[in-house]
C-alpha cells in the first residue's frame, strides 16, 4: 500500500459536534473513533491522516471539550466513513469515572453505536500505559469493537528504545490486542499502518490469523 496515494481522499468535512444522542449522524457509515488521554495527540493524528491542518475543531480549554466531533471522509478507495474525535478521558477509572468525566452522553455513544467499527486508542510513547487503558480496551472489545493501540510522539523516543515501549504496553494489554502502531505526526510515521487497519475495519473479511486482527464474528474474543 502506497501511503502517498492511499486513500485517494476526495473530501473531508466537519459534520457535527454532538452533545446528545439526538445530534448523532444517522447515515450508518462506519465510524473510526480516536480515543485517549488529554494531550495525547488526537487532533494532530487526525490532521496528519487526512493531510488537512485546519480539519480538527479544538476546544478553547484543552482537554475540557465534551463534544463528540464527527467528520465525513470520502475517498476513491474506501466506503464513506466517519472519523470520530472523542474528548480526552482524563485520569480516572473505566467505566464509572469515564461516565463522570466524559458525561453520560459520550459513554452512551460508545456503548450503543452500531456503526462503531474501530477505536484507535492513543498512548503517549513517553508515558506508562495503565489500568485505565486496559479497562477501556476490554470495554470496547466486549462490545465487539476492534481496538488498535497507536503509540504517539514516537519521534521523541530513541529508536533503540522502541522495543522497550512495545514491551511496556504488552505488559498491560498482553496478547489481547494487535501489535502496536508507532506513530509520529511530525515524521509521518505510522500513517500507512493506520489506514491499513481502517481499511480492514470498514471492509471486514478474512484476515491473516497471525496479524492480530479479528474478523467480525470473533473480534471480541481473547
Amino acid at each position: 500500500m502506497d501511503s502517498a496515494t492511499f486513500p485517494h481522499i476526495q473530501g473531508v468535512r466537519f459534520l457535527v459536534g454532538a452533545r446528545s444522542m439526538t445530534q448523532l449522524p444517522t447515515t450508518g457509515f462506519p465510524e473510526i473513533a480516536v480515543a485517549g488521554r488529554s494531550n495525547v495527540g488526537k487532533s494532530s493524528l487526525l490532521r496528519t491522516l487526512v493531510n488537512q491542518r485546519s480539519l480538527v475543531r479544538v476546544s478553547r480549554t484543552p482537554g475540557r471539550t465534551r463534544e463528540v466531533n464527527f467528520f465525513l471522509l470520502e475517498s476513491k478507495d474506501l466506503p464513506p466513513l466517519h472519523l470520530v474525535d472523542l474528548p480526552g478521558y482524563g485520569y480516572a477509572s473505566v467505566p464509572r469515572s469515564l461516565r463522570e468525566d466524559w458525561g453520560d452522553f459520550v459513554s452512551r455513544y460508545l456503548e450503543t453505536s452500531a456503526a462503531l467499527s474501530l477505536v484507535l486508542l492513543l498512548i503517549d510513547a513517553r508515558r506508562e500505559p495503565g489500568e485505565l487503558e486496559a479497562q477501556f480496551a476490554d470495554w470496547m472489545q466486549g462490545r465487539g469493537v476492534r481496538v488498535q493501540v497507536v503509540v504517539t510522539k514516537i519521534d521523541q523516543v530513541p529508536k533503540t528504545q522502541w522495543g522497550q515501549v512495545e514491551a511496556r504496553i504488552r505488559a498491560v494489554f498482553g496478547n489481547r490486542l494487535p501489535r502496536c502502531i508507532f506513530y509520529s505526526s511530525l515524521k509521518s510515521i505510522g500513517n500507512e499502518d493506520i489506514w491499513r487497519k481502517i481499511k480492514v475495519a470498514v471492509n471486514p473479511g478474512p484476515v491473516d490469523p497471525g496479524s492480530g486482527d479479528r474478523g467480525p464474528a470473533d473480534k471480541a474474543g481473547p
